[in-house]
């Protein structure tokens, strides 16, 4: 990415039950912390990217339209907040959302896939909260969405591909699969 990471700090609030099942078992008028640090999705990062200083903690609430994170990531080489966003523009399945532009909340943001006109909302990419953004001395705090229904989609169809052999350059798979699906990196 040019940036590197030193380490990231991740917050996970995740949804409290999956939609299917919100009748059975949904959480009302409260928070459940999960009971350990770290939470999964630090080592399940480790298994990609074995030499990431990551923690996660994790919670979840009375919510089931996505996850929501908050990243503290120290970065190499002192960036600038251009220079995140540069890469965060140009990374493949990330799109930008603005509070300036009525997009303020979790619920906004699959409100807006409505609009888009998408499936089910689905939301294939990851929205992150560009207005929201902070670089303080090599350190980027951001808040970003997960679609945890559909975003796992892209990335198993470009599995499928390289596990059959179908397509052996992993960006030309990303391409093809955005394309069929419809992925952007600008939503508005």
């Amino acid at each position: 990415n040019g940036l590197g990471v030193r380490k990231a700090r991740v917050v996970v609030f995740r949804r409290g039950t999956d939609p299917w099942e919100s009748h059975k078992n949904g959480l009302i008028n409260t928070v459940v912390p999960e009971a350990h640090i770290p939470s999964h999705q630090g080592p399940d990062a480790q298994t990609v990217l074995p030499k990431l200083d990551i923690t996660t903690m994790a919670a979840k609430g009375p919510f089931n339209i996505g996850h929501l994170h908050f990243a503290m990531v120290q970065l190499k080489n002192n960036p600038e907040r251009k220079d995140v966003l540069k890469v965060l523009k140009n990374a493949p399945r990330l799109a930008p959302v603005r509070t300036t532009d009525g997009v303020d909340s979790m619920n906004a943001v699959a409100e807006m896939m409505r609009d888009l006109h998408r499936t089910r909302a689905d939301m294939w990419e990851v929205a992150y909260w560009e207005d929201i953004l902070n670089v303080t001395d090599g350190e980027a705090n951001m808040v970003y969405q997960v679609h945890n229904e559909s975003v796992v989609v892209p990335e198993n169809v470009d599995a499928i591909r390289a596990l059959t052999g179908l397509e052996s350059e992993g960006r030309r798979s990303i391409a093809k699969t955005d394309e069929a699906l419809g992925i952007t990196n600008k939503f508005l």
